[in-house]
């Protein structure tokens, strides 16, 4: 009942106020708007392979992230339950034997295993032949010639002596119960005690060697492991936060799927968490003076640090002075999407244009960390 109230508020909102061009009006009052906190004059950002110069302000309508007033970033906004009806449909149109409720359609014996196929065949069962005692080519032989008996007695002597073998591996010890001895059946055992022939030595507890040491230095290598995982957390948690969970690539040219129909009060409350992070995230990296890939068209991103930015701002227009984008993909295929650094060679002209102010800061700020650095030693 909620959804539908938020949703027929949306709608009344959508007639009184209009979005910026390109977003939703009903995404704009389902998730809400979001200002940029400050403008910033760090970092570099690319949308879908163009240079976008700073300073730059990052906000939000909707599912729509805008830098500088430019759609940047657009999410996908579908129902579960929708997206699970359309899996189920793709699935029942490629395959004729998932019936329109997503089980599997029971077929009957006679139309066979599965649609269209033939009748399942029937197989008369094998008959069991009569085991039949073969004569070896010696026994035929000595038979033959009178040396070795019949082939049947030969046969009779294997099979006694097959039957004499069985009955001694079995033996009659202690199977049969004497009617005057109840405990004849049970073989007496030997207690006797046989003493070592050297005395055992004496136990001696195990101590682990870092128990050894004194608690002064145990409790310094205990503080210096603890510093040392709450560092590793740290940097981690800076890793997890600088790079974005999808990243710009083959799928970027997909327009991002809307659908505000069927969404849950817990849906809307998890989408513009999501939203609102990510904007987060972007100005985050912005301000850290890292560089930000975007694709209007859909959610995907990729961000770097300082130190790559500087690298690569510093090498592209080198590397788009080729007659294809190969020689951009093989330097920086392994750190960038190279579906995105064509993109980005694709826009060359109008990218390195842009990027002069930018290549002239990066180079001397650069210089001057090189400068302080060398002060240090």
């Amino acid at each position: 009942m909620l959804k539908h109230f938020l949703f027929g508020l949306a709608l009344m909102g959508a007639a009184s106020g209009f979005a910026t061009e390109g977003i939703s009006d009903v995404a704009a009052q389902l998730f809400g708007t979001e200002e940029a906190s400050k403008r910033v004059s760090d970092g570099v950002v690319f949308i879908d392979g163009e240079y976008v110069r700073g300073p730059y302000s990052v906000t939000r309508e909707g599912n729509v992230i805008l830098v500088n007033g430019r759609i940047a970033s657009r999410f996908k906004v579908e129902a579960r339950a929708a997206a699970e009806a359309a899996a189920r449909a793709a699935v029942t149109a490629t395959d004729p034997g998932i019936g329109a409720n997503g089980h599997e359609d029971r077929v009957s014996d006679d139309e066979g295993a599965s649609l269209g196929s033939d009748d399942t065949p029937q197989l008369d069962d094998t008959p069991v032949k009569e085991a039949t005692v073969k004569t070896s080519a010696i026994d035929a032989k000595l038979a033959k010639s009178g040396k070795g008996g019949s082939i049947d007695e030969r046969l009779a002597a294997k099979q006694k002596a097959k039957n004499l073998k069985k009955e001694s591996a079995t033996g009659t010890f202690n199977q049969v119960a004497d009617a005057g001895d109840p405990m004849a059946l049970f073989e007496e055992a030997d207690y006797t005690y046989t003493p070592p022939s050297k005395p055992e030595p004496k136990a001696v507890p195990y101590v682990r060697p870092a128990a050894q040491k004194p608690i002064a230095e145990r409790m310094a290598e205990a503080r210096k492991k603890d510093a040392e995982t709450a560092k590793k957390a740290m940097a981690t948690a800076a890793d997890a936060e600088t790079e974005a969970e999808e990243e710009v690539g083959e799928g970027e040219d997909l327009v991002a799927v809307e659908d505000f129909s069927e969404l849950t009060e817990e849906e809307i409350d998890a989408y513009t968490k999501k939203f609102t992070e990510r904007r987060a995230a972007i100005e985050k990296t912005l301000n850290a003076d890292g560089m930000v890939l975007l694709s209007s068209a859909s959610s995907g991103m990729k961000s770097v640090k300082r130190a790559t930015m500087w690298r690569f701002v510093q090498q592209l227009e080198g590397l788009c002075g080729a007659n294809n984008a190969s020689k951009l993909q093989s330097k920086w295929g392994k750190e960038l999407p190279r579906a995105y650094l064509q993109r980005i060679y694709d826009n060359r002209s109008e990218n390195i244009k842009n990027m002069k102010t930018l290549i002239l800061r990066v180079k001397r700020e650069e210089k001057a960390a090189k400068q302080r650095q060398k002060n240090r030693i």
